[in-house]
């Protein structure tokens, strides 16, 4: 009898980390705001989700295309101009910077959605936000109540583009990088410790 093989599925997304610069800014907002009762997100969990989450059953092709597409895009330069609870101000979830996305950015979105061919692929231009924290429900009348909207100016550079697995547990979503690849260049890097050449397709 033939053994059955079992293919599973993760859920992964498409996303740019932050960088050491950003990180470093934002770990002394956090230092300033270390009272407020949040679950901020690990710096190697912080990033821009650029391609929303969907099952991928095999972890080849969307890396070779992500490598494909990331050598046609150059670093994007961003700027981080609020911090604010969200979505809704009422009942925030999360707390996120937010700024003005340049172009550049809804381009990339609509070019991966358009080659992964999801479902979902985006017409509205890209909201640039960054999750920084995330609140609980008890927690969001207080957090509504204490954190006004905050003016920043952090300016990031964004220089790779990554694949994410996200792996949902109780305390929340940790994430992992499945490949990675700095724009500008036609090879993709692995995960350090991973065998040969990683790949992913949906």
């Amino acid at each position: 009898m033939a053994k059955k093989t079992d293919i599973t599925e993760k859920r992964v997304f498409i996303g740019i980390p932050t960088e050491k610069e950003l990180n470093e800014t934002l770990r002394l907002f956090r230092k300033d705001y270390n009272t407020l009762p949040v679950r901020w997100l690990k710096p190697v969990n912080l990033h821009l989700t650029i391609v929303p989450p969907w099952q991928c059953s095999s972890v080849e092709p969307v890396c070779a295309m992500l490598s494909e597409a990331a050598s046609a895009f150059q670093d994007i330069d961003v700027l981080f101009t609020r911090v604010s609870a969200g979505p809704d101000a009422r009942k925030p979830r999360i707390l996120w910077a937010t700024g003005s996305a340049p172009s550049i950015l809804s381009t990339l979105q609509q070019y991966l959605s358009a080659l992964l061919s999801t479902e979902r692929q985006e017409k509205r231009s890209f909201l640039l936000h960054l999750t920084i924290a995330r609140i609980r429900f008890e927690n969001q009348a207080i957090i509504a109540s204490r954190m006004p909207a905050l003016q920043v100016q952090w300016p990031a550079t964004l220089r790779k583009i990554c694949l994410y697995e996200s792996i949902l547990k109780p305390s929340g979503a940790d994430y992992n990088v499945l490949c990675e690849v700095p724009f500008g260049l036609n090879a993709p890097a692995g995960k350090s410790g991973t065998q040969g050449n990683p790949r992913c397709s949906p």
